[in-house]
């Protein structure tokens, strides 16, 4: 059957335009859809809406959440920025202290525990817009001070580019 006419296709495609309110339910149907037809799934993936990554993340979601007897609100609650960053970590055994971290803690607290790292309470976020040749500098100045290319990004950027401004005021 031709995926613009499949039910279960065309009902993922409505729910893309509802991601924040309806992300669980969205997650188990691009789920449904990757593993009955992956054509079709790369389509969902490829509306801009939706995207490569956060398709994985949502999937991910209901591989770890999906068959847990967990409230759909308390997830709901949590968002799913959260639970993605710990979909991958879920167990049995850790799920309701997972959930209960997750409640009191931002994205990025939940990413640096996981990741084995300290949180950072209190902390400020900077969005710095680069044109190319000075993103070129600060991924070169940060790089020599202890940050570490992880895919497009990097890991350490902060204290690495404090360190760069400490030696840069002497």
């Amino acid at each position: 059957m031709e995926d613009g006419f499949n039910p279960l296709f065309m009902k993922t495609l409505m729910l893309i335009a509802k991601l924040e309110d309806e992300f669980l339910e969205l997650a188990s149907l691009l789920r449904q859809v990757k593993q009955e037809n992956p054509k079709a799934y790369k389509k969902l993936y490829s509306i801009p809406q939706l995207g490569r990554r956060k398709a994985y993340y949502l999937v991910s979601i209901d591989k770890a959440f999906g068959d847990k007897d967990v409230p759909v609100e308390r997830l709901k609650k949590i968002g799913w920025t959260k639970l993605a960053a710990l979909a991958p970590h879920i167990t049995e055994e850790n799920l309701e202290d997972a959930l209960l971290f997750a409640e009191s803690n931002t994205v990025r607290n939940i990413e640096a525990v996981v990741h084995g790292l300290e949180p950072i309470i209190g902390g400020r976020s900077v969005l710095l817009n680069f044109t190319a040749e000075q993103f070129a500098a600060f991924s070169a100045a940060i790089l020599a001070h202890g940050a570490i290319k992880n895919g497009e990004g990097f890991i350490g950027k902060e204290v690495a580019l404090v360190a760069a401004l400490e030696k840069n005021k002497e």
